[in-house]
């Protein structure tokens, strides 16, 4: 064999390995969520438009880098929809081998996060109240999962850029601009919001 074809057939083994392997981390990622990750991508529609709902909300709360970034990583392929992931979870960062980086949204939570956080009704808190929180518990849920994905490796330091986010909508010209009508909602979801992740810190023994 000339060295050329050696050199051709050594190139191509190489190619057909990395993308074995890259299988495989692919298989792992889906596996630590629970079921097959959906891309979420327009051949997706379901989950695509449920995404661009998510943005729309964002970009209402004036979050709009939020849902720019969101944006770039769903074209990246790195954003995902997870069938199988637990109801104690909004979202998961997972990454595998050092070839694949995802955050996977519970797809129940994409497509409809009144029916993720309040899977049994919630007759006794006012409808506009379940909505902003959910939406923006939703937010939070990404804003968390991005501080993993940008590099910190402990929830602690998560969870308080997941509680910066929060307060930050609350001082922002979003929640200014609200009527008196509306603020009462979006007051009580920004509390609760904060509460609920200084629980789940506290819970994942994570100091804050």
């Amino acid at each position: 064999m000339r060295a050329r074809d050696q050199l051709i057939g050594a190139a191509a083994l190489m190619v057909a390995t990395y993308f074995g392997i890259l299988r495989i981390a692919e298989a792992k990622c889906d596996e630590s969520v629970g079921s097959r990750g959906i891309l979420i991508s327009r051949e997706a529609p379901a989950e695509y438009a449920a995404f661009e709902r998510l943005q729309a909300r964002l970009v209402q709360m004036g979050e709009d880098a939020l849902a720019e970034r969101l944006e770039e990583l769903r074209a990246r392929k790195e954003l995902w929809a997870a069938p199988g992931l637990g109801a104690g979870r909004w979202a998961a960062y997972v990454e595998s081998l050092g070839l694949v980086k995802r955050i996977y949204i519970r797809r129940v939570a994409l497509l409809n996060p009144l029916d993720h956080l309040y899977p049994g009704g919630a007759p006794q808190v006012p409808p506009a109240h379940q909505e902003a929180f959910a939406w923006l518990s939703l937010g939070g849920a990404m804003r968390h999962e991005l501080a993993h994905r940008d590099g910190a490796l402990e929830e602690s330091e998560a969870y308080r850029q997941e509680i910066a986010w929060y307060e930050h909508v609350q001082a922002s010209a979003f929640i200014e601009s609200l009527s008196e009508e509306d603020r009462p909602a979006w007051d009580w979801a920004i509390e609760s919001a904060i509460l609920s992740a200084r629980k789940a810190a506290e819970n994942a023994g994570a100091t804050l």
